[in-house]
């Protein structure tokens, strides 16, 4: 113990009891020299405590004068934040620690909100460095308009170098189908081309990128993918799930150099956002590069490794076992990520019952309910978490009974199974998650993302156990809340705006789409902080305010815990600090020292 914990051992109950060291001590002597050790007892105490309160405890950065929700039960609101040593030292008024704290630096933060650093409990690091330096596609209104993208892009290039852009969603179009490889031919015919869906699970790509990869109308549907054809069973370009791997086999690899790139330029756009941790369902080739940022000081954020089972090396991976709190707690690699189905905006969703809008089509399974059963059993023998895909109601079931399964046959233990999205659930699966202890792990912006077309895909009755927060949050358990970035838009405040309102930017719908099933703002607020730290086996060492903690904290320009809903979605992130360290600044372009 410190010596204020010495000063509250010494007032506390337990000290004064009669098994305590003081009872043994006086209770042979006589009442003089009891009153007389008590006295002189009574006076080193009050000395000893007066010494530590006039003689300040050191501080590196105090935070003063802001509006701070702590998520700490027993002062959920304070004024003041300091931090020493990476860690959180004191909570409470700014008079009280700058009396109590010598420091060496005061940020007076003027009213602004403070909250605890901002947690992506699902993202793709990778994915978002790559994009921000390929086409961006999102928000494209036409594939003519994908197709004048690719055609400015094709002068700056060689023939025969590689195209490659993310982000383009059919349902955007007019048409709403899935387009051809002709756009792209016409577009760049000298160049291969592949285009990235927004959701991942697809892939839309041209004849010359077919001819390298040696498709034709003979090439079959691997298991768990689909190559989409036309009425006469050619390929039209579009690759879906696991037949994305016949053209991404072919596709140059990332070097070393280009994925660090990719990973520092997606680090620096999240403390932008006010992220101080990701939990990336990644690339087993990053591991390496992530330890090597995080040697040299150059990694601004926690980085919450999953292990891809797309990846080459994952198995090795997994033999070598868990890395935890590597570099005062940069960089942990803890999980593996397994594959159940696709996406819904793709139709790979595995479904009961076939799409309302395309009958006959109940989707994808890309494993059984035995193999996962069996590589989930081998991730937790080498003491890894296991987060698996699942979005299709049928897919769910599958993990879910997978799950239950296999905890039946393990010792009682500390598992924290997760299921990365929980998009569409049976009602009867709904309370399975709080009774065996999974954890949904979803993404709130889906919802406001999906909801124009989601329930054509659906239908009215199947489309209520869509992105069910309330449902689930009613049987006790908790939800990590991320983005799914590069895969829909990557800020944490639009996450936490269509959580508390299932509206878009615009408001609409006034009540929220399926507004029952809406989070409170301090379900919001836990999903990305608190409950995301649980996911990752951290909340003893982040996620809320508290002494002890790892100084990782978000400064916001206005309080989304009391502003009207749209206001959320004008609130700017001042400041990002992460371990005390403030890695962000508003003003600045660069991250300061």
């Amino acid at each position: 113990m410190d010596s204020q914990d010495n000063v509250l051992y010494i007032a506390s109950p337990k000290f004064l009891s009669y098994q305590s060291p003081l009872f043994v001590l006086i209770k042979g002597r006589s009442m003089n020299q009891r009153s007389l050790f008590i006295i002189f007892l009574v006076a080193t105490v009050l000395t000893f405590t007066y010494f530590i309160y006039t003689n300040p405890r050191a501080a590196d950065i105090i935070f003063t004068n802001a509006n701070v929700y702590t998520l700490d039960p027993e002062s959920p609101v304070v004024e003041a934040v300091a931090v020493h040593g990476g860690r959180i030292v004191g909570t409470g008024n700014t008079r009280d620690l700058l009396r109590e704290f010598d420091t060496k630096q005061v940020i007076d933060l003027t009213g602004k909100t403070m909250v605890p650093g901002f947690i992506d409990a699902h993202a793709h690091m990778n994915g978002l460095g790559e994009l921000m330096q390929s086409i961006v596609l999102v928000g494209v209104t036409s594939p003519e308009g994908v197709a004048a993208l690719v055609r400015e892009r094709a002068k700056r290039l060689s023939p025969g170098e590689w195209i490659y852009g993310r982000g383009w969603d059919q349902n955007l179009w007019p048409t709403k189908q899935f387009p051809t490889k002709a756009w792209l031919d016409a577009a760049a015919p000298n160049n291969p081309i592949i285009l990235g869906r927004i959701d991942g699970h697809a892939i839309w790509v041209n004849g010359k990128a077919m001819e390298i990869a040696k498709i034709s109308r003979e090439t079959k549907d691997p298991e768990g993918g689909k190559i989409v054809r036309d009425i006469g069973g050619s390929p039209t370009g579009i690759f879906i799930d696991n037949a994305k791997s016949l053209i991404e086999n072919v596709f140059p690899p990332q070097s070393p150099e280009e994925i660090e790139r990719s990973l520092l330029i997606a680090a620096r756009e999240c403390v932008k956002m006010g992220l101080t941790e990701v939990h990336d369902m990644g690339d087993s080739a990053e591991v390496e590069i992530y330890k090597q940022l995080a040697d040299h000081k150059n990694l601004p954020i926690r980085i919450y490794a999953v292990i891809g089972t797309e990846t080459e090396g994952w198995r090795d991976l997994l033999d070598k076992g868990p890395i935890i709190g590597y570099s005062n707690g940069m960089f942990t690699l803890r999980a593996v990520k397994f594959y159940m189905d696709g996406a819904l905006g793709s139709r790979g969703a595995a479904l009961f019952d076939e799409y309302a809008d395309d009958p006959g089509n109940r989707g994808i399974t890309r494993m059984s309910k035995d193999s996962l059963e069996t590589a989930v059993r081998v991730a937790i023998n080498r003491g890894f978490q296991p987060c698996t895909h699942a979005i299709g109601d049928r897919a769910n079931r599958i993990v879910l009974d997978a799950y239950e399964t296999l905890l039946k046959s393990l010792p009682k233990g500390d598992y924290r199974l997760r299921i990365e999205h929980a998009q569409v659930l049976s009602p009867n699966d709904i309370p399975r998650f709080e009774q065996l202890g999974v954890l949904p792990s979803m993404q709130p912006i889906h919802a406001t993302s999906d909801m124009y077309w989601a329930e054509a895909r659906l239908g009215p009755e199947r489309v209520k156990g869509a992105y069910a927060w309330r449902s689930l949050l009613e049987t006790a358990t908790i939800i990590l809340g991320g983005s799914d970035f590069p895969n829909d838009t990557m800020n944490p405040l639009w996450g936490f705006y269509a959580a508390i309102s299932r509206g878009d930017p615009t408001g609409y719908p006034a009540e929220g789409w399926y507004g029952k099933q809406k989070m409170t703002r301090e379900e919001a607020l836990k999903s990305i902080t608190l409950w995301a730290a649980y996911g990752a086996f951290q909340e003893p060492m982040k996620g809320s305010i508290e002494i002890g903690k790892y100084a990782d904290l978000t400064i916001l320009s206005k309080d989304i815990m009391t502003i009207p809903a749209r206001e959320i979605l004008k609130t700017d992130v001042e400041m990002t600090v992460v371990g005390g360290k403030v890695v962000y600044v508003k003003e600045a372009t660069q991250q300061v020292p």
